[in-house]
């Protein structure tokens, strides 16, 4: 776990599912990166959130799950062979958002389409 450097303190009215609600909300928000507890200060019972505002930006914006296939139909197929000649098929693979693999599959089945004709 990364180390935690901000922290949220909502106040709470302790009941008798507080500690069990917290402990479900501590699984699911550990997800995220977050840390929940139960803090007691002066009297009063609070819910605390702590987090790292770096790992917290990296989970929000990481490229999870299957790229989006944006690049189809709007790329040649003498345009993708011209950049895998020229930064090589990785980079190819790279920009068009596929991993090596999928790009060689693509590569082979449009081996004899035309220059015009969309990279499929």
């Amino acid at each position: 776990m990364h180390m935690q450097d901000k922290q949220l303190l909502f106040q709470v009215v302790r009941g008798n599912t507080l500690d069990e609600d917290v402990r479900m909300l501590g699984k699911l928000a550990s997800v995220a990166g977050l840390v929940v507890g139960i803090q007691c200060k002066e009297g009063c019972t609070f819910v605390s959130v702590r987090y790292n505002e770096q790992y917290t930006e990296y989970i929000r914006s990481r490229n999870a799950g299957r790229p989006r296939k944006t690049w189809e139909a709007r790329i040649s197929c003498a345009e993708v062979y011209s950049l895998k000649d020229a930064q090589g098929a990785k980079a190819a693979a790279s920009s068009l958002g596929m991993s090596l693999a999928t790009f060689y599959r693509h590569c082979k089945e449009n081996l004899g389409r035309g220059g015009d004709e969309p990279f499929v």
